[in-house]
């Protein structure tokens, strides 16, 4: 899914752009597991892990922390009044902010370059 989107960058990134029925179907779908897409970008290879976002997943992501040099963490802005589908009780955003901090001091990570 992802990979079809990196194909696609410098199209997307047109000024007269005009997504496609399929990239509109695309553009958000749910996840679940653990989904790697590799590319490369001026001869550095890159393998990027998409991990989901339910809660179930996440005690799976622990492998993904193996070996890596970088941690990109993403979270929607859209989503600050939006509550979690697994807990109607939690904001999206602030389920967000907790995530990134336990990933932050897992002892995992501790010395893995962190962006968001």
């Amino acid at each position: 899914m992802f990979a079809s989107f990196l194909d696609k960058t410098l199209e997307v990134g047109a000024p007269n752009y005009i997504p496609s029925e399929q990239d509109i179907l695309r553009c958000r779908v749910l996840t679940s597991g653990i989904f790697e897409t590799k590319f490369s970008v001026d001869k550095v290879n890159f393998h990027m892990f998409d991990v989901g976002g339910q809660r179930e997943e996440r005690r799976k992501w622990i492998q993904c922390f193996n070996d890596v040099t970088a941690i990109i963490f993403v979270a929607a802005c859209s989503s600050y009044n939006m509550v979690l589908r697994e807990d109607p009780s939690q904001n999206r955003v602030k389920e967000s902010l907790e995530l990134l901090a336990s990933i932050w001091n897992n002892r995992f990570v501790c010395i893995t370059c962190c962006i968001y």
